[in-house]
């Protein structure tokens, strides 16, 4: 190939791809839509909530933990990391992770027995 088809070829490239970024961004950007994090599939929760308990095990805060959590599920934050661990167990978390989501799970259990004054 000659030296001007190399030219007219990376110019050819150049040009298409200023146009498709300025189509992209400015002509039709794509609309930004404002969701929650409660409606995230399955799997996406059970990441967040790992996470959580990853922040819990580090930190010990279980304030912040629930605070957290009622991002996934308000106001029912032991549901959260329940349905967290059903999907964790169905896509076979690793052992670590587990125990890290079975330690936030107890330690929500223990928090509500005590504000409910139950033993």
């Amino acid at each position: 190939m000659s030296r001007g088809r190399w030219i007219g070829f990376i110019a050819a490239i150049l040009l298409g791809l200023t146009a498709g970024l300025i189509y992209g961004w400015v002509v039709n950007p794509a609309p930004v839509s404002n969701t929650t994090l409660a409606s995230m599939r399955g799997d996406y929760k059970a990441d967040y909530v790992l996470m959580v308990a990853e922040t819990y095990h580090t930190s010990g805060d279980l304030a912040q933990a629930r605070a957290d959590l009622d991002y996934i599920l308000p106001d029912e934050p032991l549901i959260a990391v329940q349905s967290a661990v059903i999907t964790a167990q169905q896509l076979a978390y690793p052992t670590n992770d587990m125990q890290m989501l079975a330690q936030l799970e107890m330690a929500l259990k223990a928090g509500a027995q005590s504000a409910g004054g139950t033993p």
